[in-house]
């Protein structure tokens, strides 16, 4: 574990080094005392930006969220006609790429009770940000196709429970395969 920071990034060691403790040992050992042990600062430092181990555990949640949310907005800005069909699956492959990349971000974030989805066509505050904007995007996307309200909603619907199921899969230790992920997200998705 790298054990230089910078005075500014201390909050970002301790999350990443939080997140670290959780997969190796599991969310009950996770301790501020052992992560200033780990991030070689006093036990008061911790403190000035979390009071206790349930904010320690949002800021993580909150940091993943950010980091992926960022990953779908540049997979859609990136995309040349980001009015078509094919932001969506950028963003799909996005996320899925993510996960592929931080296996131990998916396990811990689709475990806390904090996260809330919402899979209606709503916006309703507090519910997960990367979900709502891949929402957001994809509503307006199928609707300039030219499709119904309901299979505008099923298809987001379906289309998320797709990368989110592979995310799922490819996140997970133990699984055998003869292909790598990048070379068939596109087939997968697309089918």
């Amino acid at each position: 574990m790298d054990k230089k920071y910078h005075h500014g990034d201390l909050k970002i060691q301790l999350i990443k080094t939080g997140l670290h403790m959780i997969q190796e040992d599991g969310i009950n050992k996770l301790s501020l005392r052992k992560l200033t042990q780990l991030c070689n600062v006093s036990e008061a430092a911790p403190y000035s930006h979390f009071k206790n181990k349930g904010e320690l555990l949002i800021a993580i949640q909150e940091y993943i969220t950010e980091q992926l949310q960022k990953r779908l907005e540049d997979a859609y800005e990136r995309t040349e006609h980001s009015n078509s069909p094919i932001a969506i699956l950028n963003m799909g492959k996005a996320y899925v790429q993510f996960f592929i990349r931080y296996p131990e971000y998916y396990s811990f974030l689709f475990a806390q009770p904090y996260l809330k989805i919402d899979l209606s066509m709503d916006n309703k505050p507090n519910t997960f940000e990367p979900f709502q904007y891949y929402k957001e995007k994809a509503y307006t996307i199928y609707k300039n196709e030219g499709f119904s309200e309901e299979r505008i909603k099923y298809g987001i619907i379906a289309m998320w429970a797709k990368v989110h199921g592979i995310a799922a899969i490819a996140s997970m230790q133990g699984v055998n395969r003869d292909f790598e992920w990048e070379d068939v997200l596109d087939k997968i998705l697309v089918e």
